[in-house]
């Protein structure tokens, strides 16, 4: 009995564990199955809240979309007509109308043709009328250029948060006989880019503000190309304008710009090495242009606006220019060039092939 002792012992150890097992065996997997359970609920349950909160503001874009379309149906149509006819309370209306679909679609509607529609109606009108209506078709003018004005400067103040602005243009008309040493009948160059630690541009360059903004998410140093001896900031070379002004009008300039490539050595302009890269521009710029519409493309990914900033007559006490202008007026039209970021244009604004294809080569190392 003494000898069996230990081998029984151990058979009843193995019969315990087993008895052990079988319950936890029996215990663990209803708990096992209740867990799972637990967590596929808890997983369907984030699915359904996913989809709902999707569902949800696709509903409201939708919804957003809709009242969107439907305001603009409605002001553009009672803009097109309306029940003043040609009355001064009618043009009024109308440019109450303008407003409102200039303020609520700006990013997606260019609302300059019927601005400068809307302006020669209203000129015509002030110009066949005499007396106390005929201030009053002026002062309602003048409020057309106030709402331009205003969509403009609302515009240049979000765009210049990634870009640069320079502004006291003044260009004097171009005319075989008005252009001298002290005055010539072109601008001086207008730099796209950030000044700030460049050398030799003084008596070239317009002055511009040095507190300019760096592009997003780039360093302010500059890197050098030796090969072609150009400096980049971020990769973008540094472009130039030079602004012509071909006829002055009420509302408008028409203009040639000439766009150069500019050439830095040791952060010094070089000017014999700055070169014009394309044809000159001819366009018009006038009160109701807008950045977001009205604006060229450069080449390394950013975009300028020239815009149109009234006219002065230096031969005048006021210095106001009077249209039509005389043959002894000295027009200068005064601009202000906005250069921003391509990226901040909204949605509305489809990409290039070629700008995939730029920022694909860049990601990839091409």
């Amino acid at each position: 009995m003494a000898d069996e002792q230990p081998g029984s012992r151990f058979k009843r150890f193995l019969e315990y564990l087993e008895t052990i097992s079988k319950i936890l065996g029996g215990v663990s997997i209803p708990i096992a199955g209740l867990f799972v359970t637990l967590a596929l609920h808890q997983q369907t349950e984030s699915n359904q809240r996913a989809q709902l909160y999707a569902n949800i503001m696709t509903g409201r874009e939708k919804a957003d979309s809709d009242v969107r379309a439907q305001m603009f149906s409605r002001l553009l149509d009672r803009y097109l007509v309306t029940s003043g006819g040609v009355t001064l309370d009618g043009f009024r209306d109308r440019v109450m109308f303008l407003d409102l679909v200039q303020a609520n679609f700006e990013e997606y509607f260019n609302a300059r043709p019927l601005f400068t529609r809307l302006y020669e109606q209203i000129r015509d009108q002030e110009a066949r009328t005499r007396g106390a209506d005929r201030q009053a078709w002026g002062a309602l003018k003048q409020q057309l250029f106030e709402i331009a004005k205003d969509t403009t400067s609302r515009q240049v103040a979000l765009l210049v948060r990634s870009g640069h602005l320079t502004e006291d243009i003044v260009v004097p008309l171009t005319s075989a006989d008005s252009a001298t040493p002290s005055q010539p009948s072109v601008s001086q160059r207008i730099a796209l880019y950030s000044t700030r630690g460049l050398t030799g541009l003084n008596g070239l360059f317009v002055p511009a503000e040095d507190g300019w903004a760096a592009p997003p998410g780039q360093a302010a140093d500059t890197a050098k190309d030796r090969d072609t001896a150009r400096s980049q900031d971020d990769g973008r070379k540094r472009h130039s304008i030079i602004i012509r002004v071909n006829q002055i009008l009420e509302s408008a300039a028409k203009v040639t710009v000439f766009l150069y490539e500019d050439v830095y050595k040791n952060k010094r302009l070089v000017p014999e090495e700055s070169i014009a890269q394309v044809r000159p521009i001819e366009f018009e710029v006038s009160f109701f242009s807008t950045p977001y519409m009205d604006n060229t493309r450069l080449f390394g990914g950013s975009r300028f606006s020239v815009i149109y900033d009234g006219c002065i007559d230096p031969s005048v006490e006021d210095q106001v220019c009077r249209f039509p202008l005389k043959a002894s007026a000295q027009p200068r039209a005064q601009f202000k060039v906005v250069t921003f970021d391509e990226a901040f244009l909204s949605q509305r604004d489809r990409p290039y092939v070629d700008q995939i294809l730029e920022k694909i080569g860049a990601a990839k190392g091409w």
